[in-house]
């Protein structure tokens, strides 16, 4: 039977874990409510430009050329745009389901690399920045993964590098194999991984040259509500959800993602993920 002393004990070590408990779920309402406010305000501009230029094209139907096909332009970039905002909410849920199983495939990851790199240096959207692609010499790794998240993964980082840099900026692509000191804790169907003493990582950098980020911004770039200082970079757009989406692809992966940034020199982002 419990002493006095020993249920008081429990009573205040019990209150201290509900107390840590009430505090998470604080944390999280307060996040979800973020999430939704950035959403919000991010899915409004789209819609406003869409009904304006509709209830323009109803008023004065005599519009037509040029003019016309710019408001069709208009049009179709901020479907786009709304589009590309539902597809990062919908992956983000799914991501964060623990029964989704991620179609994931053993492979090289040098074609990889390189295919996702030279298909970036034929994207209209880098033109006027530097893309460079730096390659381990001789490198060889395999690695086993979902290949289309993986590339949304580099795809994320990349056009992060693209919106926090200027015209004449670099984007560095590089990768190299480097030993794993971590327990593997991946998921899928591929084979084993090596004894730990034999396990390698692949390490990919995206490194660019642009803005940088805040001391006080970088400890909460992957979190899923979080929106930088809109006065540190001003004219730049951006629901927020990329980075997010890419630590859950990576950490569903078994590997990890980590970023470091000196304001107004640049940043890196490194994801590592478990070789086979």
């Amino acid at each position: 039977m419990l002493s006095r002393e020993e249920l008081e004990q429990a009573l205040v070590e019990a209150n201290e874990q509900l107390s840590q408990a009430n505090e998470r779920l604080l944390r999280q309402e307060q996040e979800r409510a973020a999430l939704f406010s950035n959403l919000s305000h991010d899915l409004r501009a789209p819609m406003t430009a869409l009904t304006s230029t509709v209830a323009l094209l109803r008023e004065k139907p005599e519009i037509r050329g040029k003019e016309y096909g710019e408001l069709l332009d208009l049009m179709n970039r901020r479907l786009k745009d709304l589009n590309a905002i539902l597809d990062d909410i919908f992956l983000l849920g799914r991501m964060e389901d623990p029964d989704l199983v991620l179609n994931r495939e053993e492979m090289e990851a040098v074609p990889l690399l390189e295919e996702f790199f030279y298909s970036c240096e034929a994207d209209s959207r880098f033109q006027g920045r530097i893309l460079k692609l730096d390659l381990e010499e001789g490198m060889e790794c395999r690695i086993c993964v979902d290949p289309g998240k993986i590339v949304r993964v580099l795809d994320n980082l990349f056009v992060n590098a693209l919106r926090y840099s200027e015209d004449g900026a670099e984007i560095t692509l590089s990768a190299r194999v480097i030993p794993k000191v971590t327990p593997y804790n991946g998921e899928g169907e591929c084979p084993d991984p090596a004894p730990e003493r034999d396990q390698k990582l692949l390490q990919i950098s995206v490194r660019d040259t642009g803005l940088g980020i805040s001391p006080e911004d970088l400890p909460h770039v992957f979190e899923r509500s979080f929106r930088g200082d809109k006065s540190r970079t001003p004219g730049i757009e951006g629901h927020g959800l990329g980075l997010a989406i890419a630590k859950s692809i990576t950490e569903r992966h078994g590997g990890a993602i980590r970023c470091e940034s000196t304001e107004g020199e640049g940043s890196v982002f490194t994801i590592e993920l478990p070789a086979v």
